[in-house]
């Protein structure tokens, strides 16, 4: 068995939708290209399609295919930048253009729904007012004689969900990428008619499901829309209720079939795919159901459809259908790659509270690696490879801590670190490694930590609280609050987690790393993208510029084309054999 390179990583294809048509015998599985080539903005994509014995039938390939549906007869419609594409029943395949940048598309009985973006054209050199103008996503119907008639103007719809007579969104009424934070449900009539009917305060919305009348969505505190997780609330007779209050499992997808909802379940890393009417159990598993930060399935109440990996499965596509589990072969040549350990482990934080996180290691004498996930709602679990299994490969051993904020023991712990990201969340990083010495798992002092996003803020935030790190490598992350406040486009996102108006300054400057007092003696490796919309370059221009005139060690590696991670190829292999090398030059 050989361990993981980052060549092996770049070699995965990336699961990122799995549906089965109506009958159960037609699956659809959407796959992605880990990375991009040099200077290209767009994702090679590959669309796998499997007969009802679950043999390959055939490939699509294409550039950022976004979204993939079956109508009842199992006519296949997927859509990329060139329109909309249905094939399937033997016929030609039917091509439709479309203006525009096309975000969804879904079967209404035998028309088709779907948004998109129609930006005014403008040149590189034209001045604009900001925040003004910018190009809504609308709602438009299309019949398959080609004819397209827009119905949703002056709203913008973020996602939708048809039964094939009712139509709900989630809907905001600017289109700016903060304003997702505040949005709501809205019924729509395909005369156009609007009508708000679910507001959720200061909470997020997602995974919005429809049937007979029937509402079902995912709803709180989220860290962004590509993470989707919560408590399950259902609007029917205009009653509204959260199905799963209390509950100390986190929701990620809900499916209606016949009468019946299924919902996944997460449960410190095992999920259950459960049929919330009954009661009953259809699966259940250990590891991760991707996409990995929005974990979805398909049915049709007999066959069920979803991409798993567990710590000794590679990524695939899984049926399950009487009990029997069936898997593709996207990614069968990382088979041969070598299993590392993996366990659950739990401890008790400083003001007591119970925590859980992954631990994986071949050796406790070998040096650790604590990775933080970014979110905060988010969460680290067990795959056999991802960005993660690199560092193991490379000799580490991995701590993966899922601190308070984390998804996988329900909403209310989910919400625990409201308005105190950087405090006790980052007591759980530091009490979970305590635990790991006491209980012998770690023998060693070669402790290193590393993270994006709001990984990469604790990862810069950890030189500035403890002097525990042999070295840091921050990824991409927030150092000053209110300066990112001003420039990021997710500014409702902090107003939310911090539940404070950042011009009061006190939570703002308390949890900023920029302004803590602390005589820095861990080495810290810094790298960003020069084009990242979420926390732009800026926070690392003034932390480099802060520790440097203080007399630190500190590096700033700047990627450019890159935004909110990277995903050059050249880039991704760059960042892997820094961090490595950088952690093995602090011992």
């Amino acid at each position: 068995m050989e361990d993981h390179k980052i060549e092996d990583l770049l070699a995965l294809k990336n699961i990122e939708k799995v549906i089965v048509d109506s009958t159960g015998n037609k699956v659809a599985a959407l796959a992605t290209c880990i990375y991009r080539e040099y200077k290209k903005k767009e994702f090679h994509k590959y669309i796998y399609i499997y007969k009802e014995d679950f043999t390959l039938d055939h490939i699509i390939e294409g550039m950022d295919i976004v979204s993939i549906d079956f109508s009842n007869d199992g006519r296949l419609l997927y859509t990329d930048k060139k329109g909309l594409h249905i094939t399937g029943t033997g016929e030609s395949e039917i091509n439709i253009s479309v203006t525009g940048n096309i975000q969804q598309a879904m079967w209404m009985n035998e028309k088709i729904l779907f948004t998109a973006k129609v930006s005014e054209k403008k040149g590189p050199d034209d001045a604009y007012f900001f925040e003004e103008n910018e190009p809504l996503s609308e709602l438009y119907i299309l019949d398959l004689a080609g004819s397209i008639r827009k119905i949703t103007k002056n709203i913008h719809i973020w996602e939708f969900d048809t039964d094939g007579e009712n139509i709900y969104a989630v809907t905001s009424e600017k289109p700016m990428e903060s304003c997702w934070y505040r949005s709501k449900i809205s019924r729509i009539n395909l005369d156009g008619k609007i009508e708000m009917v679910y507001d959720p305060d200061f909470r997020e919305l997602g995974k919005i499901k429809v049937h007979k009348n029937r509402v079902a969505f995912l709803e709180s505190i989220m860290s962004d829309r590509g993470v989707i997780s919560g408590d399950i609330i259902v609007i029917e007779n205009g009653k509204v209720k959260n199905i799963t209050e209390g509950s100390d499992s986190t929701y990620s997808h809900i499916e209606f079939s016949g009468d019946s909802m299924y919902a996944l379940e997460n449960k410190q890393g095992t999920f259950t795919i459960r049929n919330l009417d009954t009661e009953s159990e259809i699966w259940k598993g250990a590891g991760i159901i991707f996409p990995a930060f929005a974990p979805a399935f398909s049915t049709n109440g007999n066959v069920f459809v979803f991409a798993y990996s567990s710590e000794k499965e590679v990524a695939e596509v899984v049926k399950i259908e009487s009990g029997k589990k069936i898997k593709s072969s996207i990614n069968g040549e990382l088979q041969k790659l070598k299993v590392y350990p993996s366990e659950t482990v739990q401890w008790k934080s400083t003001d007591g509270k119970e925590i859980y996180g992954f631990f994986r290691a071949e050796s406790p004498d070998n040096p650790l690696v604590v990775y933080i996930h970014g979110g905060p709602t988010s969460f680290s679990y067990p795959a056999f490879i991802d960005r993660t299994t690199m560092y193991l490969g490379a000799g580490f051993s991995l701590f993966l801590p899922n601190y308070r904020g984390s998804v996988g023991m329900g909403r209310k712990y989910a919400e625990s670190n409201r308005g105190d990201m950087g405090g006790m969340d980052f007591e759980d990083v530091i009490t979970g490694i305590n635990y790991l010495k006491q209980e012998g798992k770690i023998k060693t002092d070669r402790i290193y930590i590393t993270g994006g996003s709001y990984g990469g803020y604790m990862s810069a935030l950890a030189i500035m609280k403890s002097d525990l790190f042999k070295a840091s490598v921050s990824l991409f992350g927030i150092s000053d609050w209110i300066s990112f406040h001003g420039v990021s486009n997710l500014y409702n996102w902090d107003r939310i987690h911090m539940d404070q108006n950042p011009y009061d300054f006190q939570k703002y400057d308390k949890f900023s790393a920029i302004r803590m007092k602390h005589d820095v003696k861990t080495p810290i490796l810094l790298m960003h993208g020069m084009e990242d919309p979420y926390v732009p370059i800026g926070q690392y221009y003034e932390f480099y510029r802060f520790l440097k005139e203080n007399g630190k060690n500190a590096r700033l590696l700047i990627y450019p084309r890159e935004g909110h991670g990277f995903t050059e190829k050249d880039h991704m292999i760059r960042q892997y054999r820094e961090t490595i090398d950088f952690f093995n030059r602090y011992r």
